[in-house]
């Protein structure tokens, strides 16, 4: 059963054509054609209860029965009306029950994609502070390679540009038995310092290249954790607004 109109303005009809069978100027025939309109009107023409009403016979072509037909045909009248009022007043009571059955799930359901976002959002920030530090501490780290390299460059400049100045105004014979010593003892002192650096060197910088590479594995997966953390935040955001106008869909056919 579904009610076309309000339940009040419903029940206010049906009463009053209930009032009219205990008139004195009561027509059965009008009232009966009145009720029909009034029943299509609330219950709808599918719902054939105007028929019943219909088949309500206020009369009799034996004159010595009419009288008993006529009332017997009001009490039926009356009997229609109020099984109509009282499945009315059950049908509503039942729908307002489905409806805070419904508001009250709705309400669990946003609680819960609620509870469920502020979660995603915490470990959403949670990840990106984690994602902060290794980013820091990938910076950090290219910047000591940077300054590692520019020092040693910068350390070979600075030694041969010393050693010039030394020999710049000597006399000749010095300079040459000067020069022969120096080189001898700057390609013995090279050839062991570049040994010692470049194996420290090559090391500490194969240490660090595999440490960035380690944590640019970590930023990657940091990255795709973040994007579905993003997408799973759209989509709970997307079931609350879904939830939230069915709640006020729900409300207003009420």
């Amino acid at each position: 059963m579904e009610l076309k109109i309000p339940k009040d303005k419903a029940i206010e009809i049906l009463e009053k054509r209930k009032n009219e069978i205990g008139l004195s100027g009561f027509e059965p025939q009008v009232w009966k054609h009145t009720t029909e309109d009034n029943l299509k009107e609330i219950f709808g023409k599918l719902d054939f209860k105007w028929t019943q009403i219909s088949g309500i016979s206020f009369s009799s072509p034996y004159s010595e029965v009419s009288s008993s037909v006529f009332e017997k045909g009001k009490l039926q009248a009356k009997k229609y009306l109020d099984s109509y009022i009282e499945q009315i007043s059950e049908f509503t009571e039942i729908q307002n029950s489905l409806v805070e059955e419904k508001e009250r799930f709705f309400e669990q359901e946003n609680k819960n994609l609620k509870s469920r976002l502020i979660e995603v959002i915490s470990s959403s920030n949670k990840n990106l502070k984690d994602w902060n530090e290794l980013l820091s501490g990938i910076n950090a780290k290219n910047i000591e390679i940077k300054k590692l390299r520019e020092n040693t460059v910068q350390l070979n400049e600075i030694t041969v540009n010393k050693l010039l100045g030394l020999i710049k105004n000597l006399p000749i014979g010095q300079t040459i038995g000067l020069l022969t010593v120096l080189f001898g003892i700057i390609g013995f002192s090279y050839w062991l310092g570049t040994t010692i650096k470049e194996n420290s060197f090559l090391k500490s910088e194969y240490e660090l290249q595999t440490k960035i590479n380690e944590l640019d594995f970590d930023k990657q997966k940091l990255d795709n954790n973040l994007f579905k953390l993003k997408t799973e935040n759209n989509n709970l955001k997307q079931q609350i607004e879904k939830l939230d106008n069915k709640k006020v869909n729900t409300n207003t056919n009420k």
